[in-house]
């Protein structure tokens, strides 16, 4: 045992610290003792109203532990025979004060639990009650006892000796602990408006209190009764700057309220030196007790509040990362962390719905069981970035599931750093991209295809700003132009004056000033001149933007050059013409030998018959019946064929015009199938193109022909009249009516030659039937397109 003691060696820097806290504790205890009896004009036999000395003691034991009460014995037994006492008695005065000083520590830290920040109100009364008026007890007690004993008279009596003695040492407690404990605080105050706060603070406290208790001849009434005056300012400490401003606006108060009552001044020398000092005792006992106690409650509720919005921060962390843990279990997006050496350390459920390992495959294994072969050098370059404190974003690469299919992914990389900032890992988020790989891929092929569309198909597109009259148009229209400037560029003027003098009006009509907020959109075709004067048939169609007041602001649109489509178009139509022309003169030529030569053929015949009647002898009766039956069918076949080679060549339609030709045909037609046929007719112009006649004409002998076969009634209606620029033709009836979608799918002529007819000559055919719902033919042909159509086809 005694070599075990032997060798436990205390280490030198332990010493040593040990040896400067006597030191420290020493040096402040005897300074604040000799400092309590420099008011030596209020003090009684080494008593006084304030000792500051004893402060120092507890303050000392509190912060440095019992250890340091060496220092406190020695200090006080020096403060003690220095001064006019005996040595028995200061040694017991230094025994009382070491001894009370130890049991005030020892009941504040075991009892009360104290803690020296004083954040607590308990913490505040505890010093009150056990530190200051508890254990002052103690010494207050012992050396009262000691000086009496030493034959040592204080004040009045032993019971006024207690009473101060016990009031000082709590007063000093009250006064300097609290200021000891907490001064590092007040070095905390770094603002410029925190110090320059402080500093008026402290500056009108103190000329507040010497005014107060400082009798300045200055002021001929003495303000003794304002000596409260001062608790405003060591309130106003204790908000603003807590139980360390408290301490020292309280300890300013006290050192010049003494140092007044020691000249005589001020409300606390006015009595007796034992009244004197109990009320100077009291004074500073109330000014400490508020500002310690207010100041307490104040750091109390302001840790409570800090507590809670601690607890309330954590909370809302705690959610946070349950949000974060919630986020990453259910990510699509694979969420994995791994350390230095490349290591998977977690694993979501992500990750396991794309690379297929579960987490517990995962796990422990290296990353690189879902990155290729061939790009294992990639992840060592990565690593080595990431070592270096890099961060790496939107890395498209590829990886390896589980299976073996390789995975198109999206990765964002980040270091991981423990609390030192040392980096211990990397986390990482793949994110499939296969699908939007495969769309990219598609989207490019879809663009390329649209590319050669555009191309192959000559189109382009543009934008016109009204503002500037300036057209943006896309790089294909340089092929359809073949203008020699930038035909890219230019403003709408410049393109109007280029379109076909014939088209250019219509151009402009429908392309700007046609266009409205309610109307935005249009379609047209028109012809563009070319440098060689050749023309270019385009197709537009556009959209235009308005504001809220109905101002243009851009049009957009797409051009075709349909010149190719045009000429075919012109082609058909000529084809398509001189088929009509070939099946009309066919028509004439028919008609004309039924007329010139069946007709009066048939009419020999009839005669013929009627001779041969006549020659019959009557006897013979029933022959001459036979021979009368055989002339009428002669003559019903003579007027059938003669009707027909009206039908198939109209010469009233060249000596009447239309007009008489459709009525008289009506007329004919009504009489021949036993129907009735309303004919009206109004507003036509004269002179009308033969083959717009023609056509009309034809469409109307179609149409009638169809109603007696299908409709299954007897009476038509038809209308023929003119408009502004366009003739019109109309059959209809009431009769079965049929579905024109199946007709028009059949294989009959007729449907169709009536509008090939109305379409050579410019005109469209509508047709309107529906079953039971009778029908209607509508034949509109603009007056002036037969000379553009000739144009056209020339």
């Amino acid at each position: 045992m005694a070599q075990a003691v032997e060798n436990v060696r205390i280490p030198p820097r332990v010493v040593w610290k040990y040896l400067v806290q006597i030191t420290i504790v020493f040096v402040a205890y005897f300074a604040a003792g000799k400092l309590g009896q420099a008011t030596a004009n209020i003090r009684s036999s080494n008593l006084g109203p304030v000792w500051p000395a004893y402060g120092i003691a507890l303050a000392a034991l509190l912060l440095y532990g019992y250890r340091v009460w060496v220092g406190i014995a020695a200090a006080a037994f020096l403060v003690a025979f220095l001064s006019a006492v005996p040595h028995v008695a200061a040694v017991g005065q230094a025994a009382g004060a070491t001894l009370a000083a130890l049991i005030g520590a020892f009941l504040l830290r075991r009892i009360a639990k104290f803690d020296s920040s004083l954040s607590r109100l308990r913490d505040a009364l505890a010093l009150i009650v056990l530190g200051a008026l508890g254990s002052a007890m103690v010494s207050a007690s012992i050396g009262v006892s000691t000086l009496y004993a030493a034959h040592v008279r204080a004040y009045t009596g032993i019971g006024s000796a207690w009473l101060i003695y016990w009031l000082g040492d709590s007063t000093g407690v009250l006064l300097v602990t609290p200021l000891v404990l907490t001064a590092p605080n007040l070095l905390r105050i770094r603002t410029r408006v925190r110090i320059a706060e402080f500093a008026a603070l402290l500056l009108l406290l103190t000329l507040v209190c010497i005014i107060v208790v400082g009798d300045l001849p200055l002021i001929p009434v003495k303000l003794h009764f304002l000596a409260f005056a001062v608790l405003p300012f060591v309130i106003w400490a204790a908000i603003r700057f807590g139980v360390s401003g408290a301490a020292m606006s309280t300890l300013i108060v006290s050192a010049i309220a003494t140092v007044a009552t020691a000249f005589g001044f001020g409300p606390f020398a006015q009595n007796t030196s034992f009244t004197n000092a109990v009320l100077l005792d009291v004074f500073f006992a109330v000014l400490s007790v508020s500002g310690l106690t207010l100041a307490a409650v104040i750091a109390e509720r302001e840790k409570a509040e800090s507590e809670r919005e601690r607890l309330v921060r954590e909370q809302a962390a705690m959610e946070v990362r349950l949000r974060l843990a919630t986020i990453v279990e259910s990510s699509d997006d694979a969420i994995i962390s791994k350390d230095l050496e490349g290591v998977i350390v977690s694993w979501n459920r992500g990750a396991q719905r794309i690379f297929g390992f579960t987490e517990a495959e995962a796990v422990g294994q290296p990353i690189t069981i879902i990155i290729p072969p061939e790009l294992q050098e990639e992840e060592n370059k990565i690593l080595q970035r990431l070592r270096a404190g890099e961060s790496i974003e939107q890395y498209e690469t590829l990886r390896v599931t589980k299976e073996g299919k390789k995975v198109d992914v999206s990765l964002m990389i980040c270091p991981l750093k423990d609390s030192t900032g040392r980096i211990i890992g990397a986390s990482k988020i793949a994110r499939d991209i296969t699908e939007r790989k495969q769309t990219q891929d598609n989207l490019r092929e879809s663009e390329e295809r649209l590319r050669l569309a555009v191309e192959t198909g000559r189109m382009y597109a543009f934008e016109w700003d009204p503002a500037t009259d300036l057209i943006e148009r896309s790089g294909e229209c340089s092929d359809i132009f073949s203008w020699i400037d930038d035909s890219a560029h230019d403003t709408g003027r410049q393109f109007a004056a280029r379109v076909h003098p014939d088209d250019r009006e219509r151009y402009v009509a429908t392309t700007e000033t046609g266009l409205t907020a309610a109307s935005p959109t249009y379609q047209t075709s028109y012809r563009v001149l070319r440098p060689d004067g050749s023309v270019t048939w385009l197709e537009e169609s556009g959209r235009a933007f308005f504001d809220a007041q109905g101002k243009m602001l851009r049009a957009i649109g797409i051009g075709v050059d349909v010149s190719d489509r045009k000429h075919a178009e012109e082609a058909i139509l000529g084809i398509g013409r001189k088929l009509i022309e070939a099946h009309e003169q066919e028509r004439t030529r028919i008609g004309r030998d039924l007329h010139d030569d069946i007709v009066q053929r048939l009419v020999l015949l009839a005669i013929e018959l009627g001779g041969v009647q006549q020659d019959v002898p009557e006897s013979a009766s029933e022959l001459r019946t036979r021979i009368g039956t055989l002339q009428n069918e002669a003559t019903q076949i003579t007027n059938d064929v003669q009707l027909l080679s009206h039908e198939l060549h109209s010469s009233k339609l060249e000596y009447l015009g239309i007009v008489g030709a459709t009525k008289n045909f009506c007329k004919e037609f009504s009489e021949h199938h036993k129907v009735e046929i309303d004919f009206q007719s109004h507003d036509l112009p004269t002179g009308l193109p033969r083959e717009l006649s023609l056509s009309l004409f034809r469409v109307l002998q179609e149409a009638l022909r169809n109603a007696t076969k299908h409709s299954g009634i007897k009476r038509f209606e038809v209308r023929l009249w003119g408009s502004t620029g366009e003739i019109h033709l109309k059959v209809s009836d009431l009769g079965a009516g049929f579905d024109t979608e199946t007709a028009m799918k059949s294989t009959g002529l007729g449907l169709t030659s009536m509008q090939e007819r109305v379409r050579l000559v410019g005109g469209e055919l509508s047709i309107n039937s529906q079953p039971k719902g009778g029908t209607t033919i509508h034949a509109r042909v603009p007056f002036n397109s037969i000379s553009d159509s000739a144009r056209a086809a020339g």
